[in-house]
């Protein structure tokens, strides 16, 4: 199966929420220590995504210490009274991701959009623009801002965690 060269992003902001969708209905919240796959692969299609590509995130580096805080919210409820609860998000969060693409065999009737050269520069422009829609790190409330690295870049950024399981 052919692959894309691999592409290096700088993903940060000031908080985060990754959590478990089942909580997403109320209640109190607390964020995943770090982004699972799916939501960095979300990321990563907010940057740039068409039907005729999947991206494929290959590795993550946590560079900044994880650090959390909790913030009390004022949430409506449905007899229209309001409730308070607790939600932890990550705070002051930056991420180094490595992927690439691959076709998406699924889409046949696609095929002769798959021009490799093409699908990669339009990527490493909207890398270098800081995405082609809004990032969000978990929730809509966490913007996040994209970054482009080089591979030299990304080579040499050493993560607060490495050799650690988180």
């Amino acid at each position: 199966m052919e692959q894309s060269k691999y592409f290096y992003a700088r993903i940060s902001g000031d908080y985060a929420l990754f959590t478990n969708p089942s909580t997403k209905g109320g209640g109190e919240k607390v964020s995943y220590a770090v982004p699972s796959r799916q939501a960095l692969e979300g990321i990563v299609d907010a940057i740039y995504y068409k039907p005729t590509i999947i991206n494929v995130v290959d590795e993550v580096k946590v560079i900044k210490e994880i650090q959390t805080e909790t913030i009390g919210t004022r949430a409506l409820l449905n007899n229209m009274s309001a409730d308070l609860s607790y939600v932890s998000y990550l705070r002051d969060v930056e991420y180094l991701v490595k992927f690439h693409f691959i076709w998406n065999e699924q889409r046949t009737d696609l095929i002769k959009d798959r021009n490799m050269n093409k699908h990669e520069a339009i990527m490493e422009r909207s890398i270098k623009k800081g995405g082609r829609r809004d990032i969000f790190l978990g929730t809509r409330e966490c913007v996040g801002l994209v970054g482009y690295l080089t591979s030299g870049e990304y080579k040499k950024a050493e993560s607060k965690y490495d050799g650690q399981t988180i």
